[in-house]
């Protein structure tokens, strides 16, 4: 639930500036929406930093959920391609 309010306050905030941007001072889309990333993003990150925490705790609670629900075949089968992978990369003779 944080995860959707944090995203709906720097949606709001981009909007905002955008718009006004855009439609008020008559600046050009790409630099209205530049700046109106760089904005929101300063905002949210400075003004709201609890809700950022709770809101990347719980994406981090639903990504762990997922994988706590998988099977043991699911599992083995993770465990086989992790193993191959490994043994490819062993080959494979280091970037320069």
């Amino acid at each position: 639930m944080q995860f959707l309010k944090y995203t709906v306050l720097r949606l709001g905030i981009f909007c905002v500036v955008f718009l006004g941007l855009f439609l008020g001072l008559h600046w050009p889309i790409f630099v209205s929406g530049i700046i109106g990333l760089i904005f929101a993003f300063a905002v949210a990150y400075l003004f709201f930093n609890k809700l950022r925490l709770k809101a990347s705790e719980d994406v981090r609670k639903a990504f762990n959920k997922t994988s706590a629900n998988k099977t043991n075949k699911q599992l083995a089968e993770e465990a086989i391609e992790d193993e191959y992978d490994e043994a490819h990369r062993k080959m494979q003779p280091p970037a320069q």
